[in-house]
């Protein structure tokens, strides 16, 4: 396994003004192959509900290089969000991925700027 697909829905809470984020499931992906052994991409095996993995992330430790006496959880790298993502999609009317109508650089970008709207839009809820 070298990467990991989240599946999440970002919440608005008007009443407290917060974002609540909210992993609903998490996928293995594996690396395919071609014939000449170059990378074709990744493909989801399988997905499974978070909610119910959750005894599981919580009673399994990940070592830390740089600190070996922090004791984690993986449960507690996914709630914390300490891991790298991208955005590969966004709500919208066509049900579209990114990179059914972006390619390339520009996909990536595409992904930077709705995470750039989304930082904005809870910076400038405590903004007076």
């Amino acid at each position: 396994m070298k990467r990991y697909r989240l599946k999440e829905d970002w919440i608005f809470d008007k009443q407290r003004s917060k974002i609540d984020i909210r992993i609903i499931g998490i996928a293995p992906m594996i690396e395919k192959k071609g014939d000449d052994g170059e990378s074709k991409g990744f493909t989801t095996l399988f997905w499974l509900y978070f909610p119910e993995c959750r005894y599981v992330f919580a009673n399994w430790e990940v070592f830390n290089r740089e600190n070996d006496a922090e004791r984690r959880s993986f449960e507690d790298i996914f709630w914390k969000r300490q891991f790298s993502s991208t955005i590969t999609k966004w709500s919208n009317v066509y049900d579209r991925r990114i990179n059914n109508y972006r390619t390339g650089l520009d996909a990536l970008l595409e992904g930077e700027e709705i995470k750039q709207s989304l930082f904005e839009f809870e910076h400038d809820l405590w903004n007076f």
